[in-house]
């Protein structure tokens, strides 16, 4: 498929995902899949509906919030193509491994698959997303991410084994960061001795790399997936779940972690409490080290991915030393390719 041809197809999958959108918000549509599965404190009939559309790129599953009278949320992932039924066969495998009900680690709950709709219903998670976290107190940010690498321990260390595998090929993403990079050179050519010299440090960490260290990942382990109650952590968009290199799970979280305490509070550094909760959370409930070989490759990665994605947007600028962007990448980089980042 050609780029023009993806693009296309990714507009024809948008414009589609839109008008099922519209058909899920409505009434007819919420009593007849919604209601059933709002539990015994529900009317039978009334009430008021109130509908959110809170993810529709063209990339994948389409999502609407639903609530009644102002009520428990359900969440609606409208599936434009063919892997609904695996996806929810997955959120009933990982509740039953032990991420289910009564357990203080938990997968969000599927409620129901409509295969006649392409539509997935899940209950929505309880508590507070960690996102919410990441500008306000220190002490309670590190509090949270350490139960969020716990929840992530949990997980690696199921014996449940669902999905495709996917090598660390694959888990490296190497075709993604050179797409974005071939893009970034070709309307910013001057950047190109920088981008080069970063991947030389990065192709030196790619040799000491392991290649087969497998468990069940979350594949998308982000701040803003992890909801938490004073008891319980409960995860949320397990649909790219699959055997993978754990550490690109943790590589991923502690990017997006740094980041969104920089974006809430205009300093990186005050993230660096949370990390350090985080990955000793993680290797206590792991039992050490032998998940994260591969951890400052995935996370010096990501960095590197993340910083094209920028001076594509014009955010960060090369020239000059570079601006204050480019060199909060550019530090984020140095840190974990010398080994100073805890990884």
């Amino acid at each position: 498929m050609t780029r023009t041809e993806s693009r296309t197809q990714s507009r024809q999958v948008k414009e589609h995902q839109v008008g099922r959108a519209e058909r899920v918000c409505r009434p007819a549509f919420l009593d007849r899949y919604v209601r059933p599965h709002l539990g015994a404190g529900a009317p039978d009939t009334g009430g008021t509906w109130t509908t959110k559309v809170i993810q529709l790129d063209g990339t994948g599953a389409a999502t609407v919030q639903v609530e009644l009278d102002g009520g428990a949320p359900v969440f609606a992932k409208l599936f434009p193509f063919d892997d609904g039924p695996a996806v929810h066969a997955k959120l009933q495998a990982l509740r039953a491994a032990g991420l289910g009900a009564g357990s203080r680690y938990q997968a969000v709950e599927p409620l129901a698959w409509y295969g006649d709709e392409k539509v997935l219903l899940c209950r929505g998670a309880p508590g507070r997303p960690l996102s919410e976290l990441l500008g306000g107190d220190d002490e309670q940010l590190a509090a949270a991410t350490a139960r969020a690498g716990a929840w992530l321990a949990s997980l690696h260390g199921s014996d449940l084994r669902i999905g495709p595998p996917q090598s660390l090929l694959v888990t490296g993403e190497l075709t993604s960061l050179a797409k974005r990079l071939a893009k970034v050179a070709a309307d910013h050519p001057g950047y190109v001795d920088a981008a080069l010299g970063m991947l030389e440090r990065l192709d030196g960490l790619t040799r000491d790399t392991t290649d087969g260290v497998l468990a069940q990942s979350h594949g998308q382990y982000r701040p803003i997936h992890v909801f938490l109650t004073e008891d319980v952590v409960t995860v949320i968009d397990l649909d790219r779940s699959a055997p993978a290199d754990p550490a690109r799970d943790v590589a991923e979280f502690l990017h997006r972690l740094r980041l969104g305490v920089h974006s809430a509070t205009g300093e990186i550094g005050r993230a660096d409490r949370s990390c350090t909760a985080f990955l000793d959370a993680y290797r206590q409930a792991a039992g050490g080290d032998r998940a994260l070989g591969n951890l400052r490759f995935h996370w010096a990665r990501y960095v590197l991915h993340s910083l094209n994605r920028k001076i594509k947007t014009g955010e960060a600028d090369w020239r000059d030393g570079g601006n204050a962007e480019f060199g909060l990448y550019r530090n984020e980089f140095d840190r974990i390719v010398a080994g100073r980042a805890g990884a």
